[in-house]
């Protein structure tokens, strides 16, 4: 991923990449498991590189981290 891990994305992106719905990314946020950027009471974002270590310490199985991988690399890839 080099250097596009320090590239912010959205909440929506998040969800998105790891099929969870806000309340859930909320609850990573709260329980400290996703470490975020919060620029306004609406707007929270995420680097890259730490959604990819979340997933990497996470249970998720190694499919569905690969599956998240290829998400990641789509998305920088659109940016």
């Amino acid at each position: 991923m080099g250097n596009n891990s320090n590239f912010l994305i959205s909440t929506e992106a998040v969800c998105k990449i790891l099929h969870v719905c806000p309340r859930t990314l909320y609850n990573y946020r709260t329980e400290g498991k996703l470490e975020y950027y919060q620029f306004s009471r609406k707007k929270i974002m995420y680097r890259i590189g730490d959604v990819v270590e979340f997933v990497k310490k996470s249970s998720y199985s190694s499919i569905f981290k690969d599956k998240v991988n290829s998400l990641l690399e789509k998305y920088i890839v659109h940016l």
